[in-house]
């Protein structure tokens, strides 16, 4: 199965914890559905704040900021859908970061809460209504998570929402009154009633432990504590109606300490760095706790808390009120009873599921006595305010959960779609190159000594190294460049120890009959590890079937990615044409150093010389001179008979990363286990990476391998990939290659390498479109 790339639009992990808590419901649920398959794309409004705290690695960062949003997404959009007829301008068009991002997500997920409301005005609606718009422009469809939706009075917002909410896949109405409204306007087949996504965020171990910690070395946290949360949204609302919500909290709080209630103050959005008060509740924050006059009484908390670590805080009151509608989720998520004051039916409609419609306060009544009424009553209902929320949570929470059980549907619908013909690779099919596996990650060795001698990121010798540290096994089968009287070989053995397995980093690109060497680990006392290329792979694989002893001894099977093993003529031509001797050379480094690396040859005297790798042997590799017969007709790119394996990335955006990263396919749980060890030791840093990439990552090696499969007339190989005149072309030139390499090495020799470099650098361009 491919990978699964969702879009949430109108959430973020930073400001506003609601969307927050959304977010972190929503992602987490999908994962555990789709595993390691899953990949997020986040159009975040805050990209920097956002991916300071992003809590996934398989989270990727797309801001998009309503001012581009509004005025370069949505224009390029319109475009893209008017001039679909026109690949050069859709190309052109696909270059935004937005755009782009849509184009490659299955599904987009709008998490904005509440939307296309009368009060909201013009501006709110507008954004709303480009948030939907912009992905199904370019053609990806929408859903809409739990929201509030309405009233639809205003001429502008009623048409807007009339225009595109029925195109959406699922409209997740968050109450009776949304779905109401909805109905009024005829927009009914595709709305679902569920309760909203927050209820059911997960609580977090850790933050539940912190807050005890908190809370139990603090006298102030007794049976008499009250939530306040606090809101700058209400405080705006109330100043343009006259009302001074700051003053009326002030004496608010001072009334109930003087009823024997502490008083802990809650920010439900918090922007630290931030003098803007939207999503920003630590400024009126500020000024309420500034004037109450008994602070001992009072705890007050600026900072910004994540959404678990708010609701922590929230359990740990006898008594809620609330301006922030997630913090009133969180408390009837704890069971804790909770008074509103509120600006819209979606309060009203949330706690008429509980049955506790009756305890919203419209924020334009807000007055000292009417609050203080409001609360005592509140506190004499206690007993039947709690046996109602234990009467109803659990319905509620199974509605929210509906959210996601309607949407995974949605996205089993889009996969379950038959493939459309990719124009080069099957991008949506990338089992077929990769091979089954249960995770891609990227990331390298952290130990720089490793990573100095590692042909990319050391994740190879970090992963071994981990192992022995943990005996796991007792050595690894490495294999190194040797020189035997002044010729070019290989030393092939078991490393016992951390430096020998060190000492055998970093790739070697020459055909090694590793198997005849097979009684290596045979004779060898304990456990190993193996490191081989997809063909030696296999090969192990059927002796291990019929040996069960030397079954039981192999812990793990490493592979690298293969395009192809060569002669060590290729090598050896190299050096000579680059006036590198081979006497009294001890090692060769086939790639040392960042992106494509430098190649060197280590002497007895500890000297070193350097040379081209990219105008060298990677010439002569990448145009196909010296390869082995059978590579050239080998699919097993990514080396299937592996539990888990390794190589470059060669993507653009890794290019000017500085620090050289390996990719690794994951193929078996003891695998994935092992390395994500090795992660938490803080041997190896990784992170995921999608299918897609995995593939882009290989492309021109995979398109050699599929696309020009047609071209090499072999009945074994996969043929299903486009094979267009310029794969044909690039087979027949790398046969020809090959084949004169073999007859006339001579003629070979004598030619300059900047010819050869450039005649590779032909041939792959055949290779890449």
């Amino acid at each position: 199965m491919r990978d699964v790339f969702i879009g949430i639009t109108a959430a973020s992990y930073s400001g506003n914890k609601g969307a927050a808590a959304m977010l972190q419901s929503s992602i987490k649920q999908l994962h555990d559905i789709y595993g390691d398959r899953l990949n997020i794309n986040l159009m975040s409004v805050y990209p920097g704040e956002d991916k300071k705290q992003l809590p996934y690695d398989f989270i990727n960062i797309t801001s998009t900021k309503p001012e581009q949003l509004l005025f370069i997404a949505f224009p390029l959009a319109v475009l893209y859908k008017l001039l679909k007829w026109c690949p050069p301008i859709k190309k052109l068009i696909a270059k935004n970061k937005i755009i782009k991002t849509y184009l490659k997500t299955d599904l987009v997920v709008d998490e904005a809460g509440i939307s296309f409301v009368d009060s909201r005005g013009f501006v709110m609606n507008t954004y709303a209504f480009v948030c939907a718009a912009v992905p199904m422009l370019v053609g990806t469809p929408v859903v809409k998570y739990s929201q509030a939706l309405g009233t639809f009075k205003n001429p502008y917002n009623k048409f807007l929402a009339k225009w595109i909410l029925p195109k959406l896949k699922l409209i997740c109405a968050r109450g009776q009154k949304t779905y109401d409204n909805l109905m009024g306007i005829g927009v009914k087949d595709n709305v679902k009633l569920c309760a909203d996504g927050a209820f059911s965020m997960e609580d977090s171990p850790y933050w539940n432990e912190e807050v005890n910690r908190v809370c139990s070395e603090d006298s102030f946290y007794n049976d008499n504590v009250v939530g306040l949360s606090i809101s700058s949204v209400v405080e705006k609302k109330c100043t343009k109606m006259g009302i001074a919500y700051k003053d009326t909290m002030v004496s608010f709080i001072n009334w109930l300490n003087s009823k024997g209630y502490n008083v802990v103050l809650i920010a439900n959005a918090a922007r630290v760095n931030s003098e803007k008060s939207r999503n920003n509740d630590l400024m009126v924050g500020d000024a309420i706790y500034a004037d109450v006059a008994d602070k001992d009484k009072v705890r007050w908390y600026h900072k910004e808390m994540d959404a678990e670590e708010i609701r922590a805080y929230i359990g740990k009151c006898r008594f809620l009120v609330a301006s922030r509608f997630h913090a009133m989720i969180g408390s009837l998520e704890q069971k804790v009873p909770v008074l509103l004051i509120g600006w819209s039916h979606k309060y009203q409609e949330v706690l008429d599921m509980f049955e506790l419609g009756q305890y919203a306060i419209d924020f334009s009544k807000l007055e000292l006595s009417e609050l203080e009424k409001s609360f005592n009553d509140f506190v004499s209902a206690e007993d039947d305010i709690r046996k109602k929320l234990d009467k109803n949570l659990d319905s509620v929470l199974a509605s929210s959960r509906n959210n996601i059980k309607y949407i995974s549907e949605i996205i089993d619908e889009i996969m379950a779609k038959p493939y459309k013909k990719a124009k080069l690779l099957d991008f949506k099919n990338p089992d077929k190159y990769i091979g089954p596996h249960i995770g891609c990650k990227k990331g390298y060795g952290t130990n720089e000594g490793i990573r100095a001698n590692a042909a990319s990121g050391g994740m190879v010798t970090s992963l071994l190294c981990n192992l022995l540290k943990h005996g796991d096994i007792d050595g690894a089968w490495v294999t190194k460049t040797d020189f035997v009287n002044g010729e070019l070989s290989y030393k092939t053995y078991v490393a016992t120890t951390e430096e020998e397995i060190r000492d055998a980093s970093s790739s070697v690109y020459m055909t090694i009959p590793l198997l005849k060497h097979i009684d290596v680990i045979k004779n060898f006392n304990g456990k190993v590890a193996v490191v081989m290329t997809p063909c030696m792979l296999r090969g192990l694989d059927a002796i291990l079937k019929k040996d069960d002893a030397l079954r039981e001894k192999v812990v793990l099977k490493l592979g690298l990615y293969c395009s192809g093993t060569h002669s060590p003529k290729a090598t050896t031509l190299s050096m000579e044409k680059s006036g590198i001797p081979s006497e009294d050379a001890t090692r060769l480094y086939y790639r040392r150093g960042h992106w494509r690396g430098t190649s060197s040859v280590i002497y007895k005297d500890g000297s070193e010389k350097q040379f081209s790798y990219s105008k060298t042997i990677c010439a002569y590799k990448n145009a196909y001179f010296f390869e082995k017969d059978s590579c050239m007709y080998c699919q097993d790119h990514y080396a299937n008979s592996s539990d888990i394996s390794f190589g470059d990335i060669w993507l653009k955006e890794m290019k000017g990363n500085p620090i050289k990263h390996t990719s690794c396919v994951i193929r078996t749980q003891k695998a994935y286990d092992f390395l994500e060890r090795a992660i938490k030791d803080g041997d190896i840093y990784a992170e995921h990476i999608s299918d897609r990439d995995m593939v882009r990552s290989q492309k021109r090696a995979l398109v050699f391998k599929f696309n020009a499969a047609k071209a090499k007339m072999n009945a074994a190989l996969d043929t299903s990939d486009k094979c267009k005149w310029n794969h044909r072309l690039a087979f027949r030139l790398a046969e020809k290659n090959k084949k004169y390499s073999e007859k006339h090495y001579d003629k070979l020799a004598k030619k300059p390498t900047w010819f050869i470099y450039y005649y590779m650098c032909f041939i792959r361009v055949l290779l890449s479109f």
